[in-house]
């Protein structure tokens, strides 16, 4: 039996390939809260997060073609579910949204601030690109997929000291890249996503 408690689910994979909605229901069972979880802990709003987790969900059924070739499907749901995170990411900096339902000033739906926005947000993702591989992971593992500190020690066979240090090295990196490419004010909603301590 995996962890996620299927004793079938490479069984299940092969079914949902073929188009069986039954054993596709089963797989959301099993993988719908942890999904969820992860997008609410960056959404920061329910409904936000139930529509990402809905359209994670509603990839995998699309490309069911592609399950009998996995051998991590867990792995490739969680890709997916980044992926569609780092979207609403995009979506947040491209409408400007109120950080923390406090609107943010007037001035910031001007088109110079929202290429500041997006330059920031480019900016990050060349940083995080040019992270040492095993920090990048620990960095993502902590950001997107919102995995404690004891989560990621746990999962990468290592200590929490270390996970820490990794975040902390990887934060200070990532703070000094974008403050050296990109010269104007780092926008706040980039700051409460990826730059938090």
């Amino acid at each position: 039996m995996t962890d996620n408690g299927l004793h079938n689910e490479q069984e299940l994979l092969q079914q949902i390939a073929g188009g069986n909605e039954t054993a596709f229901k089963q797989i959301v069972d099993v993988y719908w809260t942890k999904v969820y979880g992860q997008a609410l802990a960056y959404c920061k709003s329910a409904p936000q997060a139930e529509e990402l987790t809905q359209d994670t969900f509603i990839a995998i059924w699309i490309n069911r073609q592609k399950l009998p070739d996995l051998t991590n499907f867990a792995g490739y749901l969680y890709s997916i579910a980044r992926h569609k995170l780092l979207n609403t990411i995009r979506q947040k900096l491209a409408t400007t949204i109120a950080v923390d339902n406090i609107p943010l000033e007037e001035t910031n739906w001007r088109p110079d601030v929202q290429m500041e926005y997006r330059q920031a947000y480019d900016q990050l993702m060349q940083g995080m690109e040019a992270l040492p591989p095993v920090r990048k992971k620990v960095f993502m593992m902590s950001r997107l997929e919102g995995k404690s500190y004891d989560e990621i020690a746990t999962e990468l066979q290592v200590s929490r000291n270390t996970v820490k240090e990794h975040i902390v090295k990887a934060l200070n990196f990532l703070r000094s890249h974008v403050a050296t490419h990109h010269d104007c004010f780092f926008p706040g909603v980039l700051l409460l996503i990826f730059l938090r301590d």
